[in-house]
């Protein structure tokens, strides 16, 4: 028993009482507005994505919901047909200030493709010469990749796929970190931002985050808000996986769905 209560203070260490010597970090929530065409197309596909989510009746499913979560997520990226995006509209106002003062920066996205994911955003940053760093690549090519932007400055950004960026990585030499779009899980957002914010980071770490208001997204926000202070808590982003953030009902609750009922066996 007393071994049990050890490990369960070991996993509630916070960040702040295991590294006191870091700097600060500030954190930011940046809300943007769709407007023009992507805001026609996020609206056009929610409001047909919701009437076939009630077509399906009792037999509609989590995976149904979270395949439309994703296509709406996407769109608040980017308006695949227009190429319109206020995301990257900000973040290459941000960027180009930013690096004209000397700072880099680490940006995070669930997506990978040219469309709405990393390689878009690399193209937009394209005069900063950004680096991608992507679960596409192989382990010698992604320690390339973390060393070339530690050891060559002239390259002002990394651009992460959160799913391979979120561990492992030592990239103090960029103080700003951006969420393009959000994850499920705060607790693997904090691991990204770790990546700048740890141990030999000597500058304060700025953390921006997107919310496009009006969207899936911010609804998502709302919800990963309310349970923050479980993860600022239990864990402070850092020790746990709590992959399961979202239940049934919430997933649901997010187009005014009831969940169906389980299945029987």
């Amino acid at each position: 028993a007393l071994r049990e209560r050890q490990r369960e203070v070991q996993l509630r260490r916070r960040r702040a009482d295991v590294l006191p010597d870091l700097p600060p970090k500030t954190v930011t929530r940046i809300p943007l507005t769709l407007t023009g065409r992507q805001r026609e197309s996020y609206e056009r596909a929610e409001r047909e994505g919701v009437v076939g989510l009630r077509e399906r009746g009792a037999s509609v499913r989590v995976e149904n919901v979270i395949e439309l979560i994703v296509r709406l997520k996407q769109l608040c990226n980017a308006d695949s047909v227009s190429g319109r995006s206020a995301k990257l509209d900000d973040l290459a106002e941000r960027m180009e200030t930013l690096n004209a003062e000397g700072h880099r920066a680490l940006i995070f996205t669930q997506f990978v493709d040219d469309r709405h994911g990393a390689r878009a955003i690399a193209r937009r940053l394209q005069a900063l010469r950004p680096l991608l760093y992507t679960g596409e690549l192989t382990a010698t090519e992604r320690e390339a990749v973390v060393a070339r932007f530690r050891d060559h400055p002239e390259h002002g950004a990394l651009i992460l796929s959160l799913q391979a960026g979120a561990e492992g990585l030592n990239l103090q030499a960029a103080s700003y970190v951006f969420h393009f779009d959000r994850w499920w899980n705060p607790a693997r957002e904090r691991q990204a931002e770790g990546r700048s914010h740890r141990l030999g980071q000597t500058a304060p770490v700025h953390v921006y985050t997107y919310v496009c208001e009006d969207t899936i997204e911010e609804r998502i926000d709302a919800v990963l808000a309310s349970k923050q202070r479980l993860f600022d808590e239990v864990v402070d982003g850092v020790s746990l996986d709590l992959s399961a953030t979202m239940d049934r009902d919430e997933l649901f609750g997010l187009f005014n769905l009831p969940p169906p009922p389980p299945r029987r066996p």
